[in-house]
Protein backbone atom coordinates (compact mmCIF):
# COMPACT_ATOMS: atom_id res chain seq x y z
CA UNK A 1 0.00 0.00 0.00
CA UNK A 2 1.42 3.21 -0.93
CA UNK A 3 0.82 6.05 1.01
CA UNK A 4 0.83 10.01 -0.98
CA UNK A 5 4.12 12.05 -0.38
CA UNK A 6 3.54 14.57 2.18
CA UNK A 7 4.50 18.08 0.64
CA UNK A 8 8.15 18.93 2.35
CA UNK A 9 6.75 22.06 4.22
CA UNK A 10 4.29 19.25 5.94
CA UNK A 11 7.35 17.07 6.72
CA UNK A 12 9.20 20.13 8.46
CA UNK A 13 6.22 21.28 10.11
CA UNK A 14 4.75 18.34 11.89
CA UNK A 15 7.99 17.23 13.79
CA UNK A 16 8.27 21.09 14.88
CA UNK A 17 4.62 20.36 15.89
CA UNK A 18 5.43 17.63 17.84
CA UNK A 19 8.95 19.20 19.15
CA UNK A 20 6.31 22.26 20.39
CA UNK A 21 3.62 20.50 21.83
CA UNK A 22 6.15 18.00 24.27
CA UNK A 23 7.89 21.28 25.07
CA UNK A 24 4.62 22.87 26.00
CA UNK A 25 2.96 20.06 28.00
CA UNK A 26 6.51 18.87 29.87
CA UNK A 27 7.10 22.61 30.58
CA UNK A 28 3.61 22.76 31.98
CA UNK A 29 3.64 20.18 34.41
CA UNK A 30 7.01 20.68 35.37
CA UNK A 31 5.98 24.91 35.91
CA UNK A 32 2.83 23.36 37.66
CA UNK A 33 4.88 21.55 40.07
CA UNK A 34 6.98 24.18 40.96
CA UNK A 35 4.27 26.31 41.06
CA UNK A 36 2.73 24.28 43.87
CA UNK A 37 5.79 23.86 45.98
CA UNK A 38 6.59 27.80 45.52
CA UNK A 39 2.85 28.46 47.23
CA UNK A 40 3.69 25.42 49.99
CA UNK A 41 6.82 27.61 50.62
CA UNK A 42 5.12 30.95 50.71
CA UNK A 43 2.70 29.50 53.34
CA UNK A 44 5.10 28.42 55.11
CA UNK A 45 7.31 31.57 55.26
CA UNK A 46 3.28 33.49 55.82
CA UNK A 47 3.12 31.37 59.05
CA UNK A 48 7.07 32.15 60.46
CA UNK A 49 6.02 35.72 59.46
CA UNK A 50 2.87 35.41 61.73
CA UNK A 51 4.64 33.49 64.76
CA UNK A 52 7.09 36.12 64.37
CA UNK A 53 4.48 39.04 64.67
CA UNK A 54 3.07 37.12 67.65
CA UNK A 55 6.02 36.62 69.47
CA UNK A 56 7.57 40.37 69.22
CA UNK A 57 3.80 41.62 69.77
CA UNK A 58 3.77 39.00 73.03
CA UNK A 59 7.55 40.37 73.74
CA UNK A 60 6.38 44.31 73.49
CA UNK A 61 3.43 43.28 75.97
CA UNK A 62 6.18 41.93 78.15
CA UNK A 63 8.43 44.71 77.58
CA UNK A 64 5.12 47.35 78.59
CA UNK A 65 4.15 45.70 81.32
CA UNK A 66 7.83 45.05 82.60
CA UNK A 67 8.07 49.27 81.91
CA UNK A 68 4.79 49.96 83.80
CA UNK A 69 6.12 48.21 86.89
CA UNK A 70 9.46 49.49 86.79
CA UNK A 71 7.93 52.90 86.44
CA UNK A 72 5.47 52.29 89.84
CA UNK A 73 8.84 50.78 91.76
CA UNK A 74 10.59 54.35 90.51
CA UNK A 75 7.65 56.12 92.15
CA UNK A 76 7.01 53.85 94.76
CA UNK A 77 10.92 54.16 96.02
CA UNK A 78 10.76 57.75 95.47
CA UNK A 79 7.81 58.13 97.46
CA UNK A 80 9.64 56.15 100.44
CA UNK A 81 12.84 58.66 99.98
CA UNK A 82 10.38 61.58 100.05
CA UNK A 83 9.11 60.12 103.32
CA UNK A 84 12.46 58.99 104.77
CA UNK A 85 13.59 62.80 104.04
CA UNK A 86 10.30 64.04 105.71
CA UNK A 87 11.05 61.66 109.14
CA UNK A 88 15.20 62.51 108.95
CA UNK A 89 14.26 66.19 108.78
CA UNK A 90 11.18 65.76 111.67
CA UNK A 91 13.64 63.47 113.68
CA UNK A 92 16.39 66.40 113.32
CA UNK A 93 13.91 68.88 114.31
CA UNK A 94 12.97 66.74 117.43
CA UNK A 95 16.56 66.11 118.56
CA UNK A 96 17.57 69.90 118.05
CA UNK A 97 14.45 70.83 120.02
CA UNK A 98 15.07 68.42 122.98
CA UNK A 99 18.57 70.01 123.04
CA UNK A 100 17.48 73.27 123.09
CA UNK A 101 15.49 72.73 126.04
CA UNK A 102 18.25 70.30 127.49
CA UNK A 103 20.09 73.46 127.31
CA UNK A 104 17.77 75.95 129.24
CA UNK A 105 17.06 73.47 131.62
CA UNK A 106 20.74 72.66 132.40
CA UNK A 107 19.91 68.60 131.94
CA UNK A 108 22.89 68.34 129.31
CA UNK A 109 25.68 68.69 131.93
CA UNK A 110 27.21 72.47 131.28
CA UNK A 111 27.02 74.64 134.40
CA UNK A 112 27.75 77.49 131.66
CA UNK A 113 25.52 80.11 132.25
CA UNK A 114 25.70 81.57 128.35
CA UNK A 115 26.43 79.38 125.20
CA UNK A 116 25.70 79.46 121.16
CA UNK A 117 22.79 76.93 120.87
CA UNK A 118 22.41 77.40 117.37
CA UNK A 119 24.99 78.56 114.86
CA UNK A 120 24.25 78.35 110.76
CA UNK A 121 25.62 80.35 107.65
CA UNK A 122 23.67 80.69 104.39
CA UNK A 123 24.82 81.35 101.25
CA UNK A 124 23.37 84.40 99.28
CA UNK A 125 23.03 85.25 95.61
CA UNK A 126 26.07 87.49 96.23
CA UNK A 127 29.97 84.66 96.25
CA UNK A 128 31.26 87.29 99.54
CA UNK A 129 28.27 87.41 101.35
CA UNK A 130 26.71 85.26 103.69
CA UNK A 131 23.80 85.08 106.27
CA UNK A 132 24.63 84.00 109.68
CA UNK A 133 22.12 83.04 112.23
CA UNK A 134 22.75 82.03 115.61
CA UNK A 135 21.11 81.56 118.71
CA UNK A 136 22.25 82.01 122.27
CA UNK A 137 20.55 80.68 125.18
CA UNK A 138 20.86 81.10 129.12
CA UNK A 139 20.66 78.40 131.66
CA UNK A 140 17.23 78.74 133.69
CA UNK A 141 18.96 77.98 136.78
CA UNK A 142 19.98 81.13 136.47
CA UNK A 143 17.00 82.94 135.91
CA UNK A 144 17.97 86.04 135.38
CA UNK A 145 17.90 88.72 132.52
CA UNK A 146 21.68 88.61 131.19
CA UNK A 147 22.83 91.00 128.61
CA UNK A 148 26.22 91.83 127.02
CA UNK A 149 27.66 92.41 123.61
CA UNK A 150 28.76 89.60 120.34
CA UNK A 151 31.96 90.03 118.91
CA UNK A 152 32.14 87.77 115.01
CA UNK A 153 35.75 86.95 113.86
CA UNK A 154 36.37 84.64 110.73
CA UNK A 155 39.51 83.17 110.31
CA UNK A 156 41.02 82.48 106.62
CA UNK A 157 43.62 82.55 103.96
CA UNK A 158 44.02 85.90 101.82
CA UNK A 159 46.34 85.61 99.39
CA UNK A 160 47.96 82.98 101.11
CA UNK A 161 48.74 84.79 104.06
CA UNK A 162 46.50 83.92 106.93
CA UNK A 163 44.33 86.78 108.12
CA UNK A 164 41.72 87.62 110.64
CA UNK A 165 38.25 89.18 110.21
CA UNK A 166 37.35 91.28 112.73
CA UNK A 167 33.66 92.59 112.93
CA UNK A 168 34.29 95.74 112.03
CA UNK A 169 35.43 94.09 108.64
CA UNK A 170 32.48 91.78 108.63
CA UNK A 171 29.31 93.88 109.12
CA UNK A 172 28.32 96.57 106.97
CA UNK A 173 28.58 100.35 108.71
CA UNK A 174 25.39 100.78 108.84
CA UNK A 175 24.64 97.44 111.21
CA UNK A 176 25.91 99.07 114.26
CA UNK A 177 27.15 96.64 117.06
CA UNK A 178 25.92 93.26 118.32
CA UNK A 179 24.61 92.93 121.69
CA UNK A 180 22.09 91.10 123.46
CA UNK A 181 19.77 91.20 126.49
CA UNK A 182 17.59 88.16 127.13
CA UNK A 183 16.18 85.58 129.82
CA UNK A 184 15.91 82.68 128.29
CA UNK A 185 17.02 83.17 124.67
CA UNK A 186 17.50 85.13 121.60
CA UNK A 187 18.00 84.67 118.02
CA UNK A 188 20.53 87.02 115.95
CA UNK A 189 20.86 87.21 111.81
CA UNK A 190 22.85 89.64 110.22
CA UNK A 191 24.66 89.56 106.89
CA UNK A 192 28.46 89.23 106.26
CA UNK A 193 30.57 90.27 103.58
CA UNK A 194 34.20 88.76 103.10
CA UNK A 195 37.13 90.59 101.04
CA UNK A 196 37.53 89.52 97.69
CA UNK A 197 39.70 86.09 97.48
CA UNK A 198 39.43 85.53 101.16
CA UNK A 199 39.14 81.68 101.98
CA UNK A 200 37.38 81.43 105.00
CA UNK A 201 38.30 78.59 107.58
CA UNK A 202 36.83 79.47 110.48
CA UNK A 203 34.21 81.05 112.26
CA UNK A 204 34.20 82.54 115.92
CA UNK A 205 31.82 83.76 117.94
CA UNK A 206 32.60 85.70 120.98
CA UNK A 207 29.92 86.32 124.14
CA UNK A 208 31.25 89.57 126.93
CA UNK A 209 29.00 90.31 129.51
CA UNK A 210 29.12 91.78 133.09
CA UNK A 211 27.76 89.16 133.99
CA UNK A 212 30.08 86.80 133.25
CA UNK A 213 33.57 86.57 134.62
CA UNK A 214 35.16 85.59 131.42
CA UNK A 215 34.23 85.95 127.98
CA UNK A 216 32.64 82.72 126.06
CA UNK A 217 34.24 81.87 122.94
CA UNK A 218 33.36 79.59 120.43
CA UNK A 219 34.69 78.50 117.38
CA UNK A 220 33.12 76.35 114.35
CA UNK A 221 34.80 75.57 110.97
CA UNK A 222 33.52 77.65 108.24
CA UNK A 223 32.39 74.83 105.86
CA UNK A 224 30.53 72.48 108.51
CA UNK A 225 27.92 75.94 108.80
CA UNK A 226 26.16 75.83 105.95
CA UNK A 227 22.60 74.40 106.63
CA UNK A 228 23.62 73.09 110.20
CA UNK A 229 23.33 73.64 113.95
CA UNK A 230 26.42 73.83 116.26
CA UNK A 231 25.63 73.03 119.82
CA UNK A 232 28.19 73.70 122.86
CA UNK A 233 27.51 70.20 123.68
CA UNK A 234 28.78 68.59 120.99
CA UNK A 235 32.39 68.02 120.57
CA UNK A 236 32.58 66.85 117.08
CA UNK A 237 30.52 70.16 115.77
CA UNK A 238 32.04 72.86 118.03
CA UNK A 239 34.95 73.61 120.31
CA UNK A 240 33.98 75.63 123.19
CA UNK A 241 36.34 77.51 124.81
CA UNK A 242 36.36 80.19 127.67
CA UNK A 243 39.54 82.56 127.72
CA UNK A 244 40.37 85.35 130.41
CA UNK A 245 39.82 88.99 129.15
Amino acid sequence: MNFPELPKWQRIALPAMVIILGTFFFNKYFIANELIHAHYQVEALEQDLQTALDQLEAEKSRAAVAEREAGVMRQANNILRASERERQDEIAGLRADLAFYRRLGGANGSQAPLAVHYLELQATQSPRVYRIIFTLTQNLRWAAVISGSIQLGVDGINNGVAQHLTEEQLLAETAGALRFKFKYFQQFERLITLPEGFEASQLTVRLRSGSLRTPIEQSVTWQSLFNQSAETASEDEAVLSTTDN
